[in-house]
């Protein structure tokens, strides 16, 4: 069931608390939503940046500058967008 249309003739002061009220609880919503993405993502670039940093140890080991620790290329592989298919 739709909820009541109101005009600027026929809303009540209680009908316009509710929805500010409603609207304001999206607001904090999305902020909190904001906050933990910008969370996530730091972590993400922390993790990065410790991969790269066993690679870099991992070159200076084996003298080999295309060297990659196994531990950051299977994170990385793990962090991947995976594949689409066309399939589904």
């Amino acid at each position: 069931m739709t909820a009541k249309r109101h005009t600027a003739s026929s809303i009540t002061d209680d009908a316009l608390d509710a929805l500010y009220e409603n609207a304001t609880e999206g607001w904090r919503r999305g902020d909190r939503w904001k906050e933990r993405a910008q969370a996530a993502e730091a972590a993400l670039e922390r993790l990065t940046a410790w991969c790269d940093q066993l690679d870099a140890s991992t070159r200076l080991l084996t003298h080999d500058p295309a060297a990659e620790h196994p531990v950051a290329a299977n994170v990385r592989h793990q962090l991947a967008q995976p594949e689409e298919s066309s399939t589904k």
